[in-house]
This record gives structure tokens, sequence and C-alpha cells, in this order.
């Protein structure tokens, strides 16, 4: 089983197109709002920012994927969450360890995020992922890489369960 290439990348014409969104989506305090209320994928597909979102990405690779339209909302929604203050930290090169690894990370005397959430993480679905992931990055202070999040959404599943998992626990502080 080979790992999945991915998509959205600074230098991609997906990366680039979802960069952009989200600096659009900046300057439109309204549409974020929306999304970031929006409860499913199912609520942010009607909103006009993710069918925007679609439809700039309708001219590039994603369209070769099977089902892509149907994993673009979670993706808008998602990325509605993180915080327009790091732009950097947000718009990093993608490393698809780096979320997990942020999970890991201490906070006080604990993960950020608890080995038992993260557990039930790697098991929901794709179409179940939206709310907890919601809330994991309430927990990472709604910092996280664009990149790095719009490809394990799009591409959720074992490979990338598989490749968190072995992320996260190596980072985990251990305790005596």
């Amino acid at each position: 089983m080979t790992q999945k290439e991915p998509l959205f990348t600074p230098d991609s014409p997906a990366g680039q197109v979802l960069a952009d969104w989200w600096h659009d989506l900046e300057s439109d305090r309204g549409a974020r709002a929306e999304l970031r209320r929006a409860r499913s994928p199912e609520d942010a597909a009607l909103i006009p920012a993710t069918i925007d979102l679609i439809t700039r990405l309708r001219a590039t690779p994603v369209t070769e994927h099977r089902g892509w339209e149907g994993r673009i909302p979670a993706i808008a929604g998602l990325a509605a969450h993180l915080d327009h203050r790091t732009t950097d930290q947000v718009l990093a090169p993608p490393n698809r360890e780096a979320l997990p690894k942020r999970m890991a990370s201490p906070k006080g005397d604990r993960p950020r995020v608890s080995e038992l959430r993260f557990r039930r993480l790697l098991q929901y679905s794709r179409e179940d992922l939206y709310r907890p992931m919601i809330r994991v990055l309430a927990q990472l202070d709604n910092k996280a890489g664009l990149f790095d999040l719009a490809d394990a959404v799009f591409w959720w599943g074992p490979q990338i369960q598989k490749a968190w998992a072995f992320a996260y626990f190596p980072a985990l502080k251990k305790t005596a």
C-alpha cells in the first residue's frame, strides 16, 4: 500500500487555489463566520464560500479523484476555523507528521489532545470526522497547517490514520 501523494501543497495548483481562497475568506468575515457555524460538511456544502472553492478547484487535478466534490465542504468548514493571525503557520509547507505531533505536544503535564480522544479520532470515518476535528482544532488553539489539514481530510482512511498514529504516539511525553 503506497502513501497517497499530497494534492494540497504551496506549489500545486490545488494548493494555490486553496491558499488564495483561504486568504479571500480572511477579508469576508461573514462567509468565514457562516462556515464556522456549519455543523456538518452537508451544511458547509450549501454555503456560497464553499461553492466558490469547489468551483475554483474544478481547474485543478483534484477533479481526477472520484468523489472529490463531496470531500471539499469538510475542508472548507475546517479551514474557516484556522486562526488568520498565524498565517505563517497555517500556510507552512506540508508535513504529514506536523498535525498529529502537535496533538501530542504537551500543554502543561498532558498532551494537547488526550490519547483517548486521539484514538477515537482515528476510528472516525471521513463522514464523521468533521465535528471531532473542530474540537481538536480548538484544542490546538485553531493553529494548524492548511495544506496538512486539507490533505488529511481529503485522503482520510487507513493510510492517513496509520501515518498519524506513527507520528502521534512516539511524540507523546513519556511519564515515569
